[in-house]
């Protein structure tokens, strides 16, 4: 949820008009409909202010929560899916890059996002597709720090996959490191 949407939502609940709202603030009307509306973000110093006014942490008033859910993961994956079926690839990579500048901590969405990249290259037989690879790598390297085993090992098997299809044997071995040794899918790897 963006700022100016956690504002309307919060100051309804109130039952608190913009207007009260703009002089509680000492701001114009104007300026409480423009943050609602995305046309423009309150001031750093209002941030306070505002959370207070509206009974909040400034956490929820900017939408901070430490962690993705699952569900907030499942959106995201579907909204770039349609960009990646609908779009040229260039803009369906661009909008998954702004999405992991946004949410720079969820080793979950790196990983899933990579690998829709990754997969979405090959199958439309993207040109110049090497130009992504960093990119993509660096997702997959991200999601090898996860708390989750089964994220790192997911991680570890696309870098394994990747550098198998470039004929770089040594560097996909590098990373069936990640996966335990009883693991038999490593002994077939």
């Amino acid at each position: 949820m963006q700022i100016g949407e956690t504002i309307r939502k919060y100051r309804k609940e109130k039952s608190m008009t913009q207007e009260e709202m703009a002089k509680r603030l000492g701001v114009t009307p104007p300026a409480v409909n423009k943050w609602e509306n995305g046309n423009s973000f309150p001031d750093i110093m209002l941030l306070a202010p505002i959370a207070r006014l509206l009974d909040i942490s400034v956490d929820t008033l900017l939408s901070f929560h430490g962690e993705l859910t699952d569900e907030e993961i499942r959106q995201i994956i579907n909204e770039a899916d349609k960009k990646l079926k609908n779009n040229s690839y260039e803009e369906a990579f661009v909008f998954i890059r702004k999405i992991m500048e946004k949410y720079p901590n969820s080793e979950q969405l790196a990983w899933q996002l990579a690998l829709m990249l990754d997969a979405h290259r090959i199958f439309k037989k993207v040109k110049d597709s090497e130009k992504y690879d960093q990119f993509i790598i660096e997702c997959y390297i991200r999601a090898l720090e996860s708390k989750s085993e089964d994220i790192r090992y997911r991680a570890a098997e696309s870098l394994y996959n990747l550098y198998l299809r470039k004929e770089q044997y040594e560097k996909a071995e590098e990373y069936l490191n990640y996966m335990s040794r009883q693991n038999p899918e490593r002994k077939r790897m």
